[in-house]
């Protein structure tokens, strides 16, 4: 009897985890998203993430309605407005982020994260797995719809919630700020910087992920006159022949 009484609620939990599931996978496919399986290995786990089947026809979709809005209106749409759906490829910093996050969250502490720029929520639920408390935060609602789908698995520890750093706050304090590729436009650095310093606590760290593009160089001599102590790292990933560019930012 004991036994049936604890595994009632773990059957129940089982079950309302598989029908949001597919609540969720239903509205993702309705949206007109095709959506694939990955059984993916990262340091010592082992996890399932749901992704976009093909994020190029995905992209090459968007760019054509939004080519053909602009020649209906005649006129153009500023790069930083254009809603480019960047969050459905799975890019090789979030791999990067994966394997470094492995070596630091792995059996220490539960830590407060924000997975900033969390697309599909890979660095959210590798964050999860190794016993982190996540909140994935990302502009792009369909992007959600795919962490939350990737986070169930964890859903007692995860959230997501849909953000604008450059106007939105949260009365809430994280000791990791993750942040995979999210430094690509310049026009960006001064709304993410003190977005950052918003939601840091005193001790915290945030945790940027690039692969050396040449707005990551210019980003390191930007950074240095804000105020932040900067770390560098490398972190070798198996889908490109050169390293991921971390850096360790701390509030001086």
């Amino acid at each position: 009897m004991l036994i049936e009484l604890h595994a009632r609620p773990i059957l129940q939990s089982l079950e309302s985890t598989r029908v949001e599931r597919e609540q969720l996978l239903a509205r993702i496919h309705r949206a007109g998203y095709r959506t694939l399986v990955d059984h993916v290995t990262v340091g010592p786990l082992k996890l399932s993430f749901t992704r976009i089947e093909d994020p190029n026809r995905v992209l090459d979709e968007v760019a054509a309605r939004e080519d053909l809005r602009e020649r209906l209106a005649e006129k153009r749409t500023p790069g930083d407005a254009l809603g480019l759906p960047y969050w459905a490829e799975l890019w090789d910093s979030s791999q990067g982020v994966g394997q470094y996050l492995t070596q630091v969250l792995n059996g220490g502490r539960a830590a407060r994260v924000m997975d900033l720029g969390c697309g599909m929520g890979f660095t959210g639920m590798v964050s999860a797995a190794l016993g982190a408390e996540v909140l994935m935060v990302d502009l792009e609602r369909p992007a959600l719809l795919f962490a939350r789908l990737n986070g169930l698995q964890y859903s007692k520890s995860v959230r997501a919630r849909q953000m604008n750093w450059r106007v939105d706050r949260l009365e809430e304090k994280f000791d990791l700020i993750i942040g995979a590729d999210i430094l690509y436009e310049k026009t960006q650095w001064v709304y993410q910087e003190p977005f950052w310093r918003h939601h840091l606590t005193r001790e915290g760290t945030v945790l940027l992920a690039e692969p050396g593009r040449q707005t990551g160089d210019l980003f390191l001599n930007w950074i240095k006159g804000k105020g932040w102590e900067l770390e560098r790292f490398a972190e070798i990933v198996p889908t490109r022949a050169q390293p991921i560019r971390l850096m360790r930012l701390r509030m001086v």
